[in-house]
């Protein structure tokens, strides 16, 4: 479920770790994921980088195990500057990303439905845009829940 809690507008991390870090632990405090989740995540990152390059767009999309997750959620946050993270398709190569969108789902089969969903969503240069340009976090609320990214 969309949450305006889980939604951070124009944010500027240091890295790509700090950014999970800080979602994920925003997740831990409303209970949605175990304290094992950001470790996991971000070990999982080493192996499975997370980084889509659409077009002119860059988009992360960090999870891990459903083994860390009390309960299905998305983090959004979109950045004041793009920061490097590796590539999805080739872990050697850079992307410069925007958004970030991390991802705890408890139900396995709910992982590969909210995959899909995003990558509609990340086919839709339109509405990236917009959510990179949304001034608030109420504007971003708006975005989301038109895209039906909810977690059943």
């Amino acid at each position: 479920m969309i949450k305006r809690e889980l939604l951070f507008s124009k944010m500027k991390p240091q890295d790509y770790e700090e950014m999970i870090t800080f979602l994920g632990q925003k997740m831990e405090e409303l209970g949605y994921v175990k304290p094992t989740y950001v470790p996991a995540v971000l070990e999982r990152e080493k192996g499975f980088p997370t980084g889509l390059q659409m077009g002119d767009y860059g988009i992360a999309i960090p999870h891990t195990d459903r083994e860390h997750v009390h309960q299905s959620a998305l983090a959004i946050a979109t950045l004041a500057e793009p920061i490097e993270v590796c590539s999805m398709i080739n872990p050697k190569e850079k992307v410069r990303v925007s958004l970030v969108i991390l991802m705890a789902v408890e139900d396995p089969d709910g992982q590969v439905k909210m995959l899909s969903k995003l990558m509609r969503l990340f086919q839709d240069v339109e509405t990236l845009k917009r959510l990179e340009k949304a001034a608030s976090t109420e504007e971003m609320y708006n975005i989301v829940t038109e895209m039906e990214l909810e977690i059943a």
